[in-house]
């Protein structure tokens, strides 16, 4: 097989697939990307593993058909380096290939093509189509706060429900590790939705959709099978293995009423919560604390090795005092989650989940446990 494509076009559907193939087991056939070529101006390329398959399309001139298995780290790894001219990819004999732009080439090892597994088409009953930037916006907002415990596999990914709402459909994604939630719900018309469906994408393949739509554009087709959900835009295909298990009820971790409730500048108090942090070392202190009194929060922190730190925020508060401590890298991650430039803090008492929420938009909240002390 040898093909001839723009640097650009072979560089997208590489970097699409960059983050699927076996990366500790190279001798694995999943460490592998399959590229073929599809009549005369197109190039098929798959990337596999157990949670994701990739398939794309690139235009390139095909020069010779046939079918080609490299491995996906070497391929990677060289065509990053390449300059921008015309790339040439052709086989060799053993089964390696010769890559080449300009006066730059290299030799990239490949297996057999045929010992890959077939990527099959998949079929999907129920489908939805949603624009591509609320996905993406889904996984910007959401998937930090996946867990990555393996002993809790029910919270390693973002559990996604669309129902329909007449013409139109309501979507809601959460992630929670157990210390935190966080939850989007966002409304889109003509959805195309019948019934309501739901599925909790397996983390690996939250990471792989957001490269996957990187320069798409409109609507994207979910469609949802027993044990996948897949993503379909013009050029392929991305299916997500789903977590074939229950989600807890997360809705009853969600305060309906506070005793405290506070509203401040949301970069303000991310510039606070940075300034403490410069004084935490270690895990073992990752703590910053607040204390709300009549006008001011103060934000503090201390550590054995590095010291104390201590800032105030003006505020708008009358009421009764709170002092509350969270981990330090659990409120970063919430505030830079939530847009707008105002942040609501609400907080029923120093052992339930502290509500932290938008005034530009309530579609979108944050859930962080207090520490105790």
């Amino acid at each position: 097989m040898e093909f001839v494509a723009a640097k650009k076009d072979f560089a997208s559907a590489l970097m699409k697939a960059s983050g699927i193939p076996e990366a500790k087991n190279l001798s694995s056939v999943m460490a592998n990307l399959l590229l073929e070529s599809v009549g005369e101006q197109t190039v098929r390329l798959t990337a596999q593993s157990y949670e994701v398959t990739l398939v794309t399309t690139f235009a390139a001139q095909v020069v010779d058909g046939g079918r080609m298995a490299l491995s996906g780290r070497s391929l990677v790894d060289a065509a990053r380096m390449l300059p921008e001219a015309p790339v040439r990819l052709r086989s060799t004999p053993n089964h390696w290939a010769d890559l080449s732009a300009g006066r730059t080439e290299y030799r990239v090892p490949g297996i057999i093509p045929e010992n890959m597994p077939e990527a099959q088409e998949p079929q999907t009953s129920l489908e939805v189509r949603l624009p591509r930037d609320l996905l993406v916006e889904m996984v910007d907002r959401v998937s930090f706060a996946q867990s990555v415990d393996e002993g809790r596999p029910n919270l390693n990914g973002i559990f996604v429900k669309v129902a329909p709402q007449g013409d139109a459909a309501r979507i809601e994604a959460v992630a929670t590790d157990g210390h935190r939630l966080s939850r989007m719900v966002r409304t889109v018309e003509s959805a195309g939705l019948t019934e309501p469906v739901a599925a909790i994408l397996h983390r690996k393949g939250v990471t792989e959709l957001k490269r996957f739509l990187d320069d798409e554009t409109g609507l994207v087709t979910v469609g949802f099978q027993r044990n996948a959900v897949v993503f379909r835009v013009p050029t392929g295909f991305l299916l997500v293995r789903q977590i074939e298990l229950e989600y807890p009820d997360y809705n009853r971790v969600i305060p309906t009423e506070s005793r405290w409730r506070f509203q401040m500048d949301r970069a303000e108090l991310q510039s606070a919560v940075n300034r403490a942090s410069v004084v935490i070392s270690s895990d073992k202190t990752p703590l910053v604390r607040f204390k709300l009194d009549s006008g001011r929060l103060q934000i503090m922190a201390q550590d054995p090795e590095r010291g104390d730190a201590h800032s105030e925020i003006d505020l708008g508060y009358e009421g009764e005092p709170l002092e509350v401590s969270y981990n330090h890298k659990y409120l970063q991650d919430a505030l830079k989650a939530l847009p707008g430039a105002s942040v609501v803090m609400s907080v029923k008492d120093q052992s339930s989940a502290t509500l932290l929420s938008s005034v530009d938009d309530d579609g979108l909240l944050q859930l962080i446990m207090p520490v105790r002390i």
